[in-house]
C-alpha cells in the first residue's frame, strides 16, 4: 500500500506535496528555469478580430488564422467554454460567433447553427455580459442607450473615495478607464452583417440587488 492509499491525512498530504514537487522539478529545464503555455478561452482571438474590424485593419490572413483556433475549441454541443473542462459559456459563445461571422462562417452551416440555439437557449444577446454588449454596441449591435454610463470623470475621484480607480487591480484600471472614453464618445462602426439571430426579443431577467448595486 503506498503512502497515499493510507488512512492518515498527515501522511497523504506529505506524499501528495512530495509528489507534486518531484513533477515539477522533473519539468525544470536542466538550466533551471520552467517554461509553459498559457492558455485562455477564445474572447482573445475573437475580440482580437472584432478589434482589427473596428479599427480597418483586418486582413484575410489573420482572420483565417484565428478563425481556424476559435473553430478548433469549440465542443460538440456547439459553445465555447471559459476554461478547460468548463460549461459552455453564453457571451464567449456570442463573441466567438460574430468572430466566425467575420471570417465568413455561414450562419446555417451546422458549426453555427449549434452555436446559435445554445445562445438563444440561454437567453440571446440580451442575456450577455456587459463587456460582450460593448463591443456590439461597437458595431451597432446593441444600442449604447443600453449600457451602464462609465463617465470618465470617474477618474478625478480623489484616493479616499469609495469607488476610486486607485484601489482597483491593474488589469481592472487598464480595462475600465479605456473603456469610460469609449462609452463617452459612443463610436460606431457598423458590421458587414446583422447578429439578429442571436436575439431572442425578450429583455433578460434581472435580479433587484440591494444596496451601492442598486444605486
Amino acid at each position: 500500500m503506498t503512502t497515499l492509499q493510507t488512512s492518515h491525512p498527515a501522511a497523504r498530504t506529505r506524499a501528495a506535496l512530495d509528489a507534486a514537487t518531484g513533477h515539477l522539478l522533473d519539468l525544470r529545464s536542466p538550466r533551471g528555469w520552467w517554461k509553459g503555455e498559457l492558455q485562455t478561452n477564445v474572447t482573445m482571438d475573437a475580440e482580437d478580430l472584432l478589434l482589427r474590424e473596428f479599427l480597418g485593419i483586418r486582413t484575410p490572413h489573420e482572420t483565417a488564422e484565428a478563425a481556424r483556433w476559435i473553430r478548433s475549441q469549440q465542443r460538440e454541443d456547439g459553445t465555447w467554454a471559459n476554461f478547460h473542462g468548463g460549461p459552455g459559456d453564453l457571451s464567449t459563445t456570442i463573441e466567438a460567433y460574430a468572430a466566425l461571422r467575420l471570417a465568413d462562417d455561414a450562419p446555417d452551416a451546422p458549426h453555427m447553427r449549434a452555436a446559435r440555439d445554445f445562445v438563444r437557449r440561454e437567453g440571446g444577446i440580451e442575456a450577455s455580459r456587459v463587456f460582450t454588449r460593448i463591443w456590439l454596441a461597437m458595431f451597432g449591435q446593441w444600442s449604447w442607450d443600453a449600457l451602464p454610463v462609465l463617465p470618465p470623470e470617474m477618474m478625478f475621484l480623489p484616493p479616499w473615495f469609495p469607488l476610486n480607480v486607485y484601489d482597483w487591480a491593474c488589469w481592472a484600471r487598464q480595462t475600465i478607464v479605456p473603456l469610460t472614453v469609449v462609452s463617452a464618445h459612443r463610436p460606431v462602426r457598423p458590421l458587414p452583417f446583422d447578429l439578429a439571430e442571436l436575439r431572442t426579443g425578450r429583455p433578460a431577467a434581472r435580479r433587484p440587488a440591494p444596496g451601492w448595486e442598486t444605486v
